[in-house]
């Protein structure tokens, strides 16, 4: 199973957020259950970066975005996603790149916590709880990785 994670995810456990819980399973499984194949849009990088530059040092800032999508891929910023985002019509220019990423790996879902800027979209679109509960990850995934 191939899953894009959007950059809000990230950010839900780097600052805690509401159900923040949920997406740090969510990245869990992805770095450590093998037949999960975890990736993130490299602009995801300097975005976490950038948020978490407000708060802290330069080198924390750097660190916690490293640290944030380890063991994840990453799908390079080319010129064909960005030409292909530029012709969503998504709202947010952002989240047409995440989309245009997750396109390009022919992802099976993204997974994000901004379900209504991605309507419509061309694959399963989830929230980190309803990807957490769907059969194949519930039943065959953390089974295996509580195995493990």
């Amino acid at each position: 199973m191939k899953v894009l994670v959007d950059v809000n995810v990230f950010l839900d456990v780097l600052t805690r957020r509401r159900d923040w819980v949920s997406s740090l399973q969510v990245l869990h499984l992805l770095r450590h259950v093998p037949a999960l194949d975890g990736w993130t849009s490299a602009l995801t990088v300097p975005v976490l970066y950038f948020f978490r530059r407000r708060v802290f040092s330069e080198a924390q800032a750097r660190a916690d975005a490293q640290t944030a999508i380890r063991g994840l891929q990453l799908v390079p910023l080319t010129p064909a996603i960005l030409d292909t985002a530029a012709s969503f019509s998504l709202p947010d220019f952002e989240d047409n790149i995440q989309l245009a990423s997750a396109q390009t790996i022919q992802a099976d879902y993204l997974i994000t916590r901004n379900l209504k800027d991605f309507q419509p979209a061309p694959l399963s679109v989830l929230t980190p709880e309803a990807w957490l509960a769907l059969d194949a990850v519930t039943t065959r995934y953390r089974t295996t990785e509580e195995k493990a």
